[in-house]
């Protein structure tokens, strides 16, 4: 058990900088506008022969927009309470507030456990504002830049010292790195209960949960030991139409739900089942589907649904017919409010995550693909018929094949979907999507005339996957072409 670092402060101090310089990765969402943390954020630093849990706090006396200070208050107490340090973060460019004076207040009976650090010193002439934080209570104050990573070795000698499993050993960080956590991410539109579900699952109040969109903004990791195994849960922000995007926030919240998908193992898609599915989720599923992700599509408030006279069977064929495209992914059906059901979401996960690491040998692959052409030949496109001369399985997680043909781009991309659909039919991966990649076959007898050497087979339209697009700083086009060039000319 790695020992625990909270940071906390008042607004605008820093934290989530520092936070993410420890971390060494943009894992916290960084914005002049105040209060942009709101839950605690959680994660391993190994730095300067130490190792420990950072964790990032929201700012203390924030007025919030959806007015929840309360909760946000709620998880800083949290973490003070769980922590074995804490580094209380002041701003040394506006020297000491009335806000740090209430703070210092509230950690002094604990000062024992409390570093105190001066941030935004960017350059030496600020070095003498640290002497001021004195009046605070607090011990000696130490001078840091998060922005220009100063002063970071320093404080991470005092915080550590002394620190019961702070010291790494030479097996240390393959451990911690590999601790046997599965890695499952709940990712879906606004307001369908991916925090809900996060705190059901864990048993308490993890994430704060509000009945208003974006609640959540960063990617909290959350670990929790359960009856089905230990996992890693990643809430995540919601997300919706790329034109319905109006603040740097939420498009910085949305790019980080899109790596949090890329770095699970698995996928709990949440849907809300008093509502239709919308764009949104049929474009989450599509990303899960193209970048190889086991998914379970789990259904939330499926109470309100059975209320409605909603049934299993016919929700099922009904959901099937509107997201083709995981047709093969498993459902559960939970309610996060009563806690209905919801181990089964981490059971399904758990199989998936199996399945997607099965190993197919290449003799077995090749009678199959016998079989498949047999019943199916690709269509001629080509002067000559396009020819699969053998596949094999080059990777799992997922799994991956390559097919040598003659010609890659005489492969038509229908044939792509029947081989994967053939091939998951009498394969161990009934519930995972496959990679099928095609190869130009190397030979002198080969005219090497293919545009791509390595193709997928696939659509444009089933290719492009992306979540977000990046924000283009072209301004904006005003009135038709037209009307722009006849007043030129005038």
């Amino acid at each position: 058990m790695l020992p625990i670092i909270a940071i906390v402060g008042r607004p605008n101090v820093g934290k989530s900088s520092l936070f993410n310089r420890l971390v060494g990765q943009p894992i916290a969402i960084v914005d002049p506008t105040p209060g942009v943390t709101r839950d605690r954020l959680l994660h391993k630093v190994i730095r300067d022969d130490w190792q420990f849990e950072i964790v990032d706090t929201g700012g203390i006396g924030i007025v919030d927009e959806h007015r929840l200070e309360t909760d946000i208050y709620r998880q800083v107490e949290r973490a003070i309470f769980a922590a074995d340090r804490i580094i209380m973060l002041t701003d040394g460019r506006e020297g000491i507030t009335h806000l740090d004076r209430e703070i210092a207040a509230k950690l002094r009976p604990i000062k024992d456990r409390v570093v105190l650090a001066v941030n935004k010193l960017d350059h030496d002439a600020l070095d003498n504002e640290t002497y001021q934080f004195q009046a605070l209570g607090l011990g000696e104050p130490m001078g840091i830049s998060a922005a220009q990573a100063t002063g970071l070795h320093d404080l991470l000698e005092r915080l550590c010292t002394d620190l019961p499993g702070a010291r790494k050993g030479v097996n240390d960080v393959a451990s911690e790195r590999n601790d046997g956590r599965l890695a499952i991410c709940l990712a879906g539109r606004r307001n369908v209960g991916k925090s809900s579900l996060t705190n059901a699952l864990c048993g308490e109040e993890r994430v704060i949960v509000a009945n208003l969109p974006g609640t959540t903004r960063d990617a909290v990791d959350v670990p929790i030991d359960r009856p089905e195994g230990r996992f890693m849960l990643i809430d995540t922000a919601g997300l919706r139409k790329k034109n319905q995007i109006e603040q740097d926030l939420e498009f910085y919240a949305a790019c980080r739900t899109e790596r949090a998908i890329k770095r699970a193992d698995v996928i709990l898609l949440v849907l809300d089942a008093s509502d239709e599915v919308g764009s949104v989720d049929k474009k989450i599923a599509h990303f899960c589907e193209v970048e190889g992700k086991p998914t379970v599509i789990v259904i939330n408030k499926w109470d309100l649904a059975e209320q409605g006279g909603a049934n299993r069977a016919q929700y099922t064929t009904w959901l099937r017919d509107r997201l083709p495209g995981l047709k093969f992914a498993p459902i559960a059906f939970t309610c996060a409010l009563t806690s209905a059901n919801i181990g089964s979401a981490l059971v399904l996960a758990t199989e998936l995550h199996e399945e997607n690491k099965q190993r197919i040998p290449t003799s077995e692959l090749n009678k199959l693909i016998e079989l498949a052409t047999q019943k199916r030949r690709p269509r001629k496109v080509g002067p000559v018929a396009t020819k699969i001369y053998y596949g094999t399985q080059v990777e799992s997680l997922p799994p991956t094949f390559i097919f040598m043909v003659n010609r890659t781009d005489w492969i038509e991309p229908g044939y792509s979907r029947y081989l994967e659909n053939f091939m998951r039919e009498r394969l161990p991966f009934k519930r995972v999507p496959l990679r099928i990649l095609f190869k130009a076959r190397d030979s002198v007898f080969h005219e090497h005339m293919d545009e791509h050497i390595v193709v997928t087979a696939r659509t444009k339209a089933e290719r492009r996957a992306n979540l977000i697009l990046p924000k283009s700083n072209k301004p904006k086009r005003r009135g038709p072409p037209r009307d722009r060039e006849r007043k030129r000319r005038s």
